[in-house]
């Protein structure tokens, strides 16, 4: 009798242990695929600008959206990427992440020029497996755009140019940052 408790509360044990294990794995393996709670949109993270050849890097390679400091002043102005009507940004993640959080700084340096701020009408996807999610739509985005959406996988994010800004044509994004947010 005694014996077979003991192999009982053994048995126990080693479930208790096993099932610890799991959940130690899963739970990292959870953080991996929520990017750690990490901006996903940096070039040390593997994120590539897929639409690069129609797009156009202000100031060469500097206008990168994977920046660290987007209030970086140029003699010029501030770096950026540009697009035009009809065309798209596209960033591409390394893998497969779950995100729920987008924020992305538009042009806003108009006051060095004594002109008025800038909207722009902008759409914006999240893309898994070639299937393209729509997480924004706006005639009137402006400065930084902060979009909280449901937790999906994302392997790319892409921005389109629907109809420029009130300035002129175009698109201009100076930084992308894209993770998981606890809720």
């Amino acid at each position: 009798m005694k014996k077979g408790l003991a192999y009982i509360i053994i048995f126990f044990f080693i479930i208790q242990y096993t099932e610890q294990n799991c959940i130690r794995q899963f739970k990292q393996q959870q953080t991996i695929l929520k990017g750690n709670h990490k901006n996903v949109l940096q070039l040390q993270q593997g994120s590539l600008l897929s639409s690069k050849k129609i797009n156009i890097l202000n100031f060469g390679n500097n206008g990168s959206i994977f920046k660290d400091n987007p209030y970086t002043i140029m003699t010029n102005g501030v770096d950026f990427n540009y697009c035009h009507i009809g065309s798209y940004i596209s960033i591409a993640l390394m893998q497969k992440y779950l995100l729920n959080k987008l924020k992305i700084w538009l042009w806003e340096y108009d006051y060095l020029f004594q002109q008025q701020f800038r909207n722009y009408d902008i759409i914006i996807y999240a893309i898994l497996n070639n299937k393209k999610t729509k997480i924004y739509e706006s005639k009137y985005a402006n400065c930084i755009i902060t979009i909280e959406f449901s937790d999906q996988f994302v392997e790319e994010f892409q921005v389109l140019n629907v109809g420029g800004n009130t300035i002129n044509l175009g698109l201009h994004i100076i930084k992308a940052v894209a993770y998981y947010k606890y809720s």
